[in-house]
C-alpha cells in the first residue's frame, strides 16, 4: 500500500530468533495481538504481552525476542515525517513515552481500527487509515509526550556514530577471529575503556553481541540450508563447534540439532 510509512503484522514463532541490538531513524509502535515479545534497552528490559503497546524513539538502541507465539502490529514512522506532523518539535522538544503500563484505552482502539483498515484495498480504506495514524499521531502527542530533558536515551544517542562503525566493523569481520582488545585497538580505544563504553550504551556486553551477530547467522543457516552443524558454526564464525553449542543452548534452551528438527522441519 502506497502509505508514507510501513504499516505491517509480524508473526513470532516459539523460541524464534534474537534481533541483535540495533537502531533505526524511523520510529516504531509495536502492538502485541497475541503472544509474548521482549523488547530489551541498554538500562531497560520490556515483555509485551496482548493488548501492549509500546513506542520506540527514534535512534535508540534496543533488541527483541519472542519467548513465545504470536504476532504484533508494527507501524514505522519515517522522522522526517513525523517531525512534519509535529511542526518540527518531535525530536527537538519532546519524545514520546508509551509503555504497556501507561497505554491508554484510547491509544488501543486507535491500534485495532489501523488493523482492520490494512485488510481493505479500496481507496478510501487507504485513506481512513492515513487518517488514524495521524489520529495516533495526535492522541501521543496530547498524552504521552515528554521533555527530551526527561529521556535517559539522549546520552547514548550521541554515540551512535561511534557504534555504528563499529557495529559494521563487527558485522564485516564477525566470521574472523575477533576479540575485544582486536576491534578496540582498530579503532584506537584503549580495551578497558571500549568494554565500559560499549557495555554502557549498546546494553550487552562486545562478546555478547558478537555472539548474538553470528547466532543470527546460524538461524537463517538452520532453517534455509542443508549445512552439518559443523559447517554452520563455523561458516557463522564460532571457533569450534563445541562454543556454538554452548552460545546456541545457553540462548535457545536446546542444541542447534533439536531446535532444525523442532522449528525448521519440513
Amino acid at each position: 500500500m502506497n502509505f508514507p510509512f510501513k504499516i505491517f503484522i509480524f508473526h513470532t514463532k516459539s523460541s524464534d530468533r534474537l534481533i541483535p541490538p540495533h537502531w533505526h531513524a524511523s520510529v516504531e509502535l509495536l502492538f502485541c495481538l497475541s503472544g509474548k515479545l521482549d523488547v530489551q534497552f541498554p538500562n531497560q528490559h520490556i515483555s509485551l504481552a496482548q493488548q501492549d503497546v509500546l513506542f520506540i524513539n527514534s535512534n535508540m538502541i534496543h533488541s527483541s525476542q519472542s519467548p513465545a507465539p504470536g504476532k504484533c502490529l508494527a507501524i514505522q514512522i519515517p522522522l522526517d515525517f513525523l517531525a512534519s506532523a509535529t511542526e518540527n518539535q518531535y525530536g527537538h522538544q519532546f519524545l514520546y513515552k508509551l509503555t504497556p503500563q501507561n497505554a491508554t484505552p484510547e491509544v488501543k482502539a486507535i491500534l485495532m481500527r489501523i488493523k482492520e483498515q490494512l485488510t481493505k484495498e479500496n481507496l478510501w480504506d487507504r485513506l481512513t487509515t492515513k487518517a488514524s495514524v495521524y489520529e495516533l499521531i495526535a492522541e501521543l502527542t496530547k498524552n504521552f509526550r515528554t521533555p527530551l530533558a526527561g529521556i535517559k536515551e539522549i546520552e547514548s544517542a550521541k554515540h551512535l556514530p561511534k557504534l555504528k562503525k563499529v557495529n559494521d566493523y563487527i558485522a564485516a569481520h564477525h566470521k574472523e577471529h575477533l576479540s575485544l582488545t582486536s576491534v578496540a585497538e582498530h579503532f584506537n580505544y584503549n580495551p578497558s575503556y571500549f568494554s565500559r563504553f560499549y557495555k554502557k550504551f549498546m546494553g550487552v556486553s562486545f562478546s555478547e553481541y558478537l555472539s548474538s551477530v553470528r547466532l543470527l547467522e546460524a538461524y537463517f543457516k538452520l532453517r534455509d540450508t542443508d549445512h552439518t552443524i559443523l559447517e554452520i558454526a563455523l561458516d557463522s564464525g564460532f571457533s569450534t563447534v563445541k562454543s556454538f553449542y554452548n552460545a546456541f543452548t545457553k540462548h535457545y534452551g536446546i542444541s542447534p540439532q533439536q531446535y532444525r528438527k523442532t522449528y525448521f522441519k519440513k
